[in-house]
């Protein structure tokens, strides 16, 4: 049913779909959605009485709205995946209607990560450890000599993207707080956290015999650790010239990511 009957239904949805409640397209998605209570019916045998958000649960149908934005959001990604050079990428954010209604959908702030590989990429000449978070916590507290740095990331319901990173300074504790914008994720932020940690500690003047960043995400650990194409690459290549930086200017340094 999905691959026919719903594919024919919103076909070129993409283009003519401006929102629930947006003139021209009112309507539409109720029609829709009684065409997918009425596949969800037939595909569970349930009676016309049954509660609508039960029977989208059963028969794992998705309400018509949540499918019809999705189109238009992954229309708007294909559409930035393509080649700078590539004419399509302007619609979004053009000054026309499709473009503003993809861009409102993406929530597009004009940036994208790029991801371009590296002929002599940089070694992560660092120590990682992924711990369970009882041994974690007790390796936080723990008192170590050098830099010990703690990062976290996050995003708010409302979309807004930031992070912070912070550091014991004497008796009282210092750190950096950075706003990321609202068309992130909070992988991007815990990532973004990691290489920000590295940079602050490559580019301080005082000699360090150890440095430590603690994270939160195990999931920016890992990616740090791969220089594979991907989200978050930038990052794991910031990290990697950051660490180098950190040897050059002192060669005994050890480094630890946990």
């Amino acid at each position: 049913m999905m691959a026919c009957v719903q594919s024919a239904t919103m076909f070129g949805a993409e283009l003519w779909w401006k929102g629930d409640y947006a003139t021209g397209t009112q309507g539409r998605a109720g029609e829709i959605q009684r065409l997918i209570n009425q596949e969800a019916r037939t595909t569970t045998g349930c009676f016309r009485t049954t509660n609508l958000e039960a029977l989208s649960m059963e028969s794992g149908l998705r309400a018509a709205t949540a499918q019809l934005e999705n189109r238009q959001r992954r229309f708007g990604l294909r559409l930035l995946s393509l080649p700078q050079e590539d004419q399509a990428r302007e619609v979004v954010g053009a000054p026309t209607g499709i473009g503003r209604r993809l861009t409102n959908a993406l929530a597009y702030g004009r940036q994208t990560e790029s991801t371009v590989p590296l002929e002599e990429p940089e070694t992560l000449d660092a120590e990682l450890q992924q711990e369970e978070e009882a041994e974690a916590k007790a390796e936080a507290e723990r008192p170590r000599p050098g830099l010990t740095m703690f990062t976290d990331g996050s995003r708010l319901d409302g979309g807004a993207v930031g992070y912070s990173v912070v550091w014991k300074k004497g008796l009282t504790w210092a750190g950096a707080k950075v706003h990321m914008g609202s068309n992130q994720e909070s992988y991007d932020a815990e990532c973004a956290a990691l290489a920000h940690a590295l940079e602050i500690a490559s580019q301080r003047n005082t000699t360090l015999e150890r440095g430590t960043t603690f994270s939160d995400a195990q999931a920016d650990i890992r990616r740090v650790a791969s220089d594979e194409p991907g989200p978050g690459k930038k990052y794991a290549i910031q990290v990697r010239r950051d660490i180098a930086a950190l040897r050059r200017a002192r060669p005994g340094i050890t480094i630890e990511i946990r």
